[in-house]
């Protein structure tokens, strides 16, 4: 009697199923993980961009509450205005007294546009009746901060791109200057539209904060 030895093994057509499945599977895997990390650096970039954004709007705020003597103003040039409110050109004294409102915003799309007020206190500056301005530049996408007769300095990274930024201010005019509009504390809106500095294609990130004058306007 004769026994015949029979190995076994996988066939090339078995080989070619099993190497089609193994790259489908890594296919799929690879295109999850990839997916997973643009959507973890989407989610860090935005995180940065709301981040900065908070940031701006609490130093802001933070101020504008305590201020008094709002003037709002909106020019296509820093050397608008008259003498002493030039508010957007640095190193002019703002020694200037009159208030005044943006209830439209930037309505007429001006390059400019910001809020100048005096400080309350001195605990900033350590200057009393030292005025502070917050302005949007539309050129840089930029917003700035800017002590009276010092130079302005952005308060946002240079990660992101200020797309657009509004400053709507009204009740400015302190209830003893007497006349229409004088029963209101001054309100201060700010809105913002920012985007990360190369998401050109991405919809801005928005935020949006108001403060009411904490001072007594009288």
């Amino acid at each position: 009697m004769f026994f015949t030895n029979k190995q076994s093994g996988f066939t090339l057509i078995e080989m070619i199923v099993s190497l089609a499945l193994f790259s489908t599977v890594i296919t799929v895997s690879v295109g999850a993980l990839l997916t997973l990390i643009a959507t973890n650096q989407d989610l860090q970039n935005e995180q940065t961009v709301m981040t900065n954004l908070s940031f701006a709007l609490d130093s802001m705020t933070r101020e504008l509450r305590t201020g008094t003597n709002y003037y709002c103003d909106a020019q296509n040039s820093k050397n608008s205005g008259s003498s002493g409110e030039k508010i957007f050109r640095d190193g002019d004294a703002l020694d200037f007294d009159p208030v005044q409102d943006c209830t439209s915003g930037n309505s007429n799309s001006r390059t400019y546009q910001g809020i100048s007020f005096i400080e309350g206190g001195k605990s900033i500056t350590k200057i009393a009746n030292t005025r502070i301005v917050y302005f949007y530049d539309s050129t840089d996408g930029k917003i700035y901060r800017r002590i009276s007769g010092q130079n302005a300095q952005p308060i946002t990274s240079s990660d992101i791109y200020i797309q657009k930024a509004e400053f709507f201010v009204s009740g400015s005019k302190p209830q003893s200057a007497g006349g229409a509009g004088i029963n209101d504390q001054a309100v201060i809106t700010v809105y913002i539209e920012a985007r990360e500095i190369d998401g050109t294609e991405k919809d801005p990130y928005k935020m949006q904060t108001t403060v009411t004058q904490r001072t007594l306007d009288i």
